[in-house]
């Protein structure tokens, strides 16, 4: 997608630093009450797997972004350590007063350089190993830092079931955009065009976010992540497909597919 790891690294801060602000308005497939409610559950059930001696639990937010995942593990009681490669987010989360200690540190986008070994009782992340380069090597990092009887939480990358593309996913999406309104408002943006036109005609892998796996040929390999973390000394604690809820989704067209097909996934790990 990108020249090297560099450009595709320097693109993700640049594009992220540029949308921190205006993140949680434009994301509203996080920043719904549905998607909300299902991390705070699935966050709530990996706590409950870990059985660290710490008296002062602290997880690393990895790709904190605007402080999601951040906000949930300090209603659980959680010290965060919120990371990210965007100096963007990190000054939004900064900005805000936690009930529990909270420190940012910059990411590098190689590794967890600066974070001492078993020194965290959970890493979490969210959407955010399609941005990683070498996601595989970002996974042992989190092992590396990980405490024993610690967990590490992923969530929303795509499922495998959205590569595949069945026939009842595509039903459930053309059900979904025959009641979607139109947004008619981003053909009057002139910077849409731009990258429509332009950016996508000099590099068809060319997405605003900088986003990275995103591909049918290019994109986190679920079965490749678990393989790691056990040589690494991990264990399944859940392995899960759902379907993912959007802010301008039917609920009850939703409700009618949601049990049936899945368009992402997510993980949680012990460190045995």
């Amino acid at each position: 997608m990108y020249k090297n790891k560099k450009s595709a690294l320097d693109w993700n801060i640049k594009t992220h630093d540029k949308i921190a602000k205006k993140y949680e308005k434009i994301h509203g497939e996080i920043y719904n009450e549905i998607e909300q409610n299902r991390i705070n559950s699935i966050l709530n059930h990996a706590i409950s797997c870990v059985n660290t001696v710490s008296n002062k639990k602290v997880a690393l937010d990895f790709g904190c972004g605007a402080g999601n995942l951040t906000s949930h593990l300090v209603s659980f009681g959680y010290n965060v350590i919120a990371s990210d490669i965007s100096k963007g987010f990190l000054d939004l989360i900064d900005s805000r007063s936690y009930k529990t200690d909270i420190h940012t540190i910059q990411l590098n986008g190689v590794d967890l350089s600066g974070i001492a070994d078993e020194s965290v009782d959970m890493v979490a992340t969210y959407s955010v190993l399609h941005h990683v380069p070498d996601y595989l090597s970002i996974i042992k990092e989190f092992m590396r830092v990980l405490k024993p009887g610690g967990v590490v939480y992923i969530d929303h990358e795509p499922s495998e079931e959205f590569w595949v593309k069945n026939q009842l996913l595509s039903n459930f999406e053309m059900e979904m955009n025959k009641v979607i309104p139109v947004d008619f408002s981003k053909y009057f943006v002139l910077a849409n065009y731009y990258d429509w036109l332009i950016r996508k005609f000099v590099n068809p892998r060319y997405h605003r976010e900088g986003d990275i796996h995103v591909f049918e040929d290019d994109h986190v390999e679920w079965h490749k992540i678990v393989e790691s973390m056990v040589a690494e000394g991990g264990q399944v604690a859940l392995s899960q497909d759902y379907l993912l809820f959007r802010r301008k989704y039917d609920v009850s067209i939703y409700n009618m597919y949601k049990e049936r097909i899945s368009d992402m996934h997510v993980l949680v790990m012990r460190k045995l």
